[in-house]
């Protein structure tokens, strides 16, 4: 079964903006195929039962819903 990963408009808006926006674009066609092998998120306020990634200095969040893997947030690694 092939996914379609699609990227909400606020984080591709943020894409512009990042230095590391390759090591994010390079994770993404695995999910095509892949999308459950990050670990979900299960306590916290934002982003719960989301999976997540980190690339770069970047944490990369997303769920699987039906045929499709949405990119919903991402959140800095580290404070700098």
């Amino acid at each position: 079964m092939k996914y379609g990963v699609l990227v909400t408009r606020t984080v591709w808006q943020l894409f512009d903006e990042l230095r590391d926006r390759e090591a994010i674009l390079e994770k993404l066609p695995a999910f095509e195929h892949f999308p459950q092998m990050y670990p979900a998120r299960t306590k916290g306020r934002r982003f719960r039962r989301h999976r997540w990634f980190q690339a770069g200095n970047r944490f990369v969040y997303y769920r699987v819903a039906g045929n499709n893997v949405y990119i919903r947030g991402l959140w800095p690694a580290q404070i700098l």
